[in-house]
């Protein structure tokens, strides 16, 4: 839904370039159809908090399993802080408190995914259906970890790149992990 609401927000808005502008400006101080966007990432951040319950009643509500939905509902949560805070228009740098605040609250957001993906990660040596994600798990956690870092370093003209790679890596993750997670508990899988 969320992607639905961006490439609606990203067609409807001129000059808005894939490869320079993050996502966020979308949404940002200034932006006429800032609603697209923002509606877009609170029905993402509801439809997380559903996969963290059913993730919750799945794997219950002790160790790994808490750190897995319990990461991803912090990380709707941070996502709904995202929508409220708007980013500034103009890229590479924190011009006002609130685009800064965006800004570290979806550092945040993504680091909350990859905690769930550690919470995955260690659930997976007890977990059959899990055990197929492990390997990818730890690949894609890396990955979105070195590709997080190097967007802080990112020039300005080039941020959208490292953003949607980030974006692309972590709806490939969640929507693997639903479909495993929908495995009994034990049961015999892949």
């Amino acid at each position: 839904m969320a992607l639905s609401a961006f490439a609606v927000a990203a067609a409807r808005r001129p000059g808005y370039g894939h490869v320079a502008d993050t996502i966020s400006k979308l949404s940002a101080r200034g932006v006429a159809d800032r609603w697209l966007l923002t509606g877009g990432l609170v029905a993402y951040a509801v439809l997380m908090t559903l996969c963290a319950a059913g993730l919750r009643r799945r794997f219950g509500s002790g160790g790994w399993g808490r750190i897995l939905w319990g990461a991803i509902a912090t990380h709707a949560a941070l996502m709904v802080a995202v929508a409220v805070f708007r980013d500034d228009l103009r890229p590479g740098g924190f011009f006002t408190v609130e685009g800064a605040v965006h800004d570290v609250l979806s550092g945040l957001a993504f680091s909350a995914l990859v905690i769930a993906m550690l919470g995955a990660v260690a659930m997976a040596k007890d977990d059959r259906a899990l055990r197929p994600l492990r390997l990818v798990t730890l690949v894609v956690g890396t990955a979105m970890t070195a590709v997080g870092i190097a967007f802080l370093f990112t020039p300005p003209e080039v941020q959208g790149v490292p953003q949607r790679v980030m974006v692309g890596l972590a709806s490939i993750w969640i929507i693997s992990l639903v479909i495993r997670s929908m495995a009994a508990p034990g049961a015999k899988t892949g």
